[in-house]
Formats: C-alpha cells, structure tokens, sequence
C-alpha cells in the first residue's frame, strides 16, 4: 500500500463523510449489552488499564447496529476480549443506525450532559466543533497515539487547534461493485471510461438489468458521484472544493456541464427507473440478489466477497472497479477520505478508564488487524503486515484500486457548509437528477448556497 500511504501522507486530507464508515444498512435503533463470556479474536490486551477492584460500567454508543456482522461484530468481540481481561469493566452497548439518526441523538445527549463514555465520532466540524466547545471531548496526546500506526492525514482530521479529539479507524473510498457472471453472460465488458457506462447501461437496460444500484434517497452518494463528476470533468478534486469555499463559482468552474452530463447518465438509464426512492438497504438488496450488475458504494462493503447471507452464485462473482474515467480525470483519481473514529466523554466519572478501553482497542493488533483480516474495511492504520492469503478476491481487487491511485479527493467538501446549506446542496442534486432542475437552476442553488454557507462559516470565527 505504499503508493497510496505517501499520498495519505501529503494529501489534503482532513474531514470524514458523514453516512459513511459502517455498513450502512438502515437498521432499527437497538439497545443491548455484552459481557466476557463470547468469542473474541486474538488481541494483545497487555496494556490494557484494569480499573481495579471498583466495578465500573463503560456506556459505548455505536452506530452499528448489527453485532452479528462487519464492524459492529469487531466492536462487539473487542469489548468482550477487554472484560475478559478487566473483569471488573462492563461495556454495555447502545447502537443507533442509520448515521442521521446516530448525529442527531449524540447532539441531543450533549445538549444534555448525557454523553455516553465511548462514542462513535465523525470529524465533521458541524458535530465536533460543538462537543469541543463544550469541553466534552477527552484529548488524546501525541504520546497516546504515537506507536499506534495512524496515517498522519487520518489523525490531522480528528485534530483542532493541535489537539487530538479522536482515534480513526476507516481509509473510505468510492468505487463501483459489479456482478462479473451478468457481464459475461451478457458479453459485455467492465465499462472504464463514463462513455463505456453509458453505452453498457443501455444493453443492460434492453435485457431488463438495472445497470447501477444507487441509493438515491438518502442524499449523500448523490453527492460523492457529484464531487466525482467535477473531478472527471476538470482533472482536480480541488475544483468543487474551490467552488464551496467561493474561490471561485460553480457556474464559472464548469458546474453547469457536470449537472448536464449526470442528468445525461440519468437519462442513459444507468441507475434504473425509480432510484431516487431507494435507500441504501434497497439498493445493496437490488445488487446482491443479482437484479442489478453494478453497485456504487464504498470500500466499507467488501465485506460482501465473504457473506454467507449472500446466494454462493453471487458472493462469488462480486469484484471492484474504479470509478468510470471522464474528460479529463482519470480512473485512478480517487475519491478517499477517512471515515469516523472513536472519541471519549470527557466529562464522565469513568473518563480515564474509557480512554484506556478506546486507546486498546484501536491498537494495531486488535482493530487494524481485526477489520483487515476479516475483510470489513481499510484501516486508517498501517496493516500491510496483516495481509494473508486468506483475503478474499474482492478484498484484493479493493486493495488494488487503493494501492493504484495516483490522485486522492481528500475532504467531503460539504462537510464544510452549515447544515441547511449543505441540505440544499443535496437536495439539489436529488431535483437536478429528477430532472426538476435544469443545469443552470441547479447551479444558481448551489451556488447560493455556497456563499450563504461561506458567509456564516466567515462571521462564527
């Protein structure tokens, strides 16, 4: 993974996306507990911190619902192997899902001064800004992280004013997941260039096949194929990001033909009929159960490639692409960014043994290794010497596109705006693909609501 480390390292890499960094399925809140006695992996908890002969119980609020699977299942065998080893610690688990949800109620506890003691964190400025206003965020020293292999980009997102308020566990990035066994039953070749796309996704549509799985409703993947649109169209990620901090405007950074190439792709049938009301949950069912050949998502859904959930005839013949080339930008500029942590409360009367639990789970050997191995997600810590040959064919295909990219997007440019503004932007983007918007009122919208943002975000410093 050199190659893409050094550009980790250099890269303007310096906000998560909010919605992503967990499995994403839309599952119901969920409240529960665990305790020692389950299955845990392998984990050094030698320097574990035993919180002596005091029974203390540790509140972890997770955004992963389903303990059974993915990331949610290594939170949950993590937390049993440190009670095992600190039996006097109990770790009781509240899980909110989807991540809307899961911001929303973590604000409402710190209205509240109801924060749980280990929580699920995105370095979004909107939701941390505020708990470290609040003096809510324990800080985590160059000390406590030094020896943990974090990617210096992926700490730098969870740093303010040169204070650490959290432990990234993700490396996220944007490709597109295809069902190799409908191309070549269908004599058709992975499309890399945006032409190739369209072009497959008409034959795709003749034979009744849904070309492309997109969550359409909920707002967030509309957007990254956007900022990625900007990118393909100018050659630079930089571009949109110049636009939201009105370094420039969309309408004069070529805004109007990227809104006027997506409604083209929209109107080639390339995500289907009806996409704007699937979810995310809909769009991964369309695709695993073979109704759909390509699904754009992140990274964090290798973990497809090993799902016994998933009919055998399909598992099997799940592999990665990058995202289609456009005008100029290539498929291997790659949209990557770093995809939430774990923070500690501060204010609990149990601060010093959560951060003891957090900074032992978040060591190499316990998360990195875990996540790799397993093949949830990419770590946000170094985890070459993980890889075995047991990685399943998709985790090598993701590992590629990862290892090959020469350009990286680095921050959510949204993740700056103020809330309202950045809901316009993404309804925007909805409308525009219902095709209720035209390019240029598309654009006169975002563009509006770039500057109020920019204003706003100009008068609170």
């Amino acid at each position: 993974m050199k190659r893409f480390g050094s550009l980790l390292l250099v890269g303007a890499v310096s906000v998560s996306l909010a919605a992503c960094g967990n499995s994403g399925s839309d599952n119901a809140s969920t409240n529960g507990s665990t305790n020692g006695s389950g299955n845990s992996p392998a984990a050094n908890a030698g320097d574990s911190a035993s919180a002596g002969n005091k029974p203390v119980t540790l509140n972890f609020f997770s955004n992963n619902a389903d303990q059974t699977t993915g990331q949610g299942l290594v939170e949950k065998q993590l937390a049993d192997a440190y009670m095992k080893e600190n039996p006097t610690i109990t770790i009781k688990f509240e899980s909110v899902s989807p991540d809307q949800q899961y911001q929303d109620k973590l604000k409402i506890y710190n209205a509240s001064n109801a924060m749980p003691d280990v929580m699920m964190m995105w370095s979004l400025p909107g939701l941390m800004n505020p708990l470290i206003k609040n003096d809510t965020l324990m800080e985590f020293t160059p000390d406590d992280v030094k020896d943990m292999g974090f990617q210096p980009a992926a700490l730098k997102a969870f740093t303010s004013n040169g204070k650490i308020y959290g432990l990234p566990k993700n490396s996220d990035f944007l490709v597109l997941y295809y069902n190799k066994k409908i191309f070549q039953d269908n004599g058709l070749e992975p499309p890399k260039s945006e032409a190739e796309l369209i072009d497959v996704s008409k034959k795709l549509n003749d034979k009744k096949i849904v070309p492309v799985a997109m969550d359409g409703r909920d707002g967030w993947p509309l957007f990254l194929w956007f900022q990625n649109e900007m990118q393909r169209s100018s050659g630079s990620f930089q571009t949109l990001t110049d636009a939201v901090y009105r370094k420039g405007t969309f309408k004069d950074l070529g805004g109007i033909q990227v809104a006027a190439k997506m409604q083209e792709i929209v109107k080639a049938g390339a995500f289907g009929e009806g996409f704007l009301n699937l979810d995310y949950g809909a769009a991964k069912n369309l695709f695993v159960q073979g109704k759909a050949a390509m699904f754009i998502m992140g990274e964090w859904e290798m973990g497809m490639g090993s799902d016994p959930n998933i009919p055998d005839d399909i598992r099997g013949n799940i592999g990665a692409l990058p995202i289609p080339a456009g005008d100029k930008g290539a498929n291997t500029d790659l949209m990557a960014w770093f995809g939430g942590g774990y923070s500690v409360n501060a204010k609990s009367p149990h601060a010093q043994e959560a951060k003891a639990f957090a900074l032992w789970m978040m060591k190499q050997d316990n998360w990195a290794k875990s996540v790799w191995q397993s093949g949830v997600t990419f770590p946000a810590q170094e985890f070459n010497q993980y890889t075995t040959d047991q990685q399943s064919s998709l985790q090598k295909e993701l590992a590629d596109i990862f290892t090959n990219a020469t350009t990286i997007s680095g921050n959510v440019a949204t993740d700056n705006l103020q809330s309202d503004d950045a809901s316009k932007f993404t309804n925007g983007i909805q409308a525009l693909t219902a095709f209720k918007y035209t390019p240029e009122a598309f654009v006169d919208l975002i563009d509006a609501a770039a500057e109020e943002s920019n204003k706003a975000n100009e008068a609170a410093k």
